[in-house]
């Protein structure tokens, strides 16, 4: 699984560690030294559940087979 990435240093962190904040996520030290204590009020990203890693898997890979059908189609 990729770790998500803090928006403002960048570092990788699981997706328990960071709290998100106009639709950006923080970790603690960059959340706490950004907006203070306010940082701890934020919702905590949640991490993707098994449905949704299956999920994305299955769009990616109906998306391939379509795009390897189309172009072989085409030729």
């Amino acid at each position: 699984m990729i770790k998500p990435s803090c928006y403002s240093c960048r570092k990788r962190f699981e997706p328990s560690a960071l709290r998100i904040s106009y639709s950006k996520n923080y970790c603690e030290s960059c959340g706490v030294g950004l907006f203070g204590g306010d940082y701890f009020s934020f919702a905590q990203k949640p991490a993707p559940t098994t449905r949704k890693n299956l999920a994305v898997h299955s769009i990616v890979f109906f998306l391939a087979v379509a795009g390897l059908s189309l172009w072989l189609w085409g030729r």
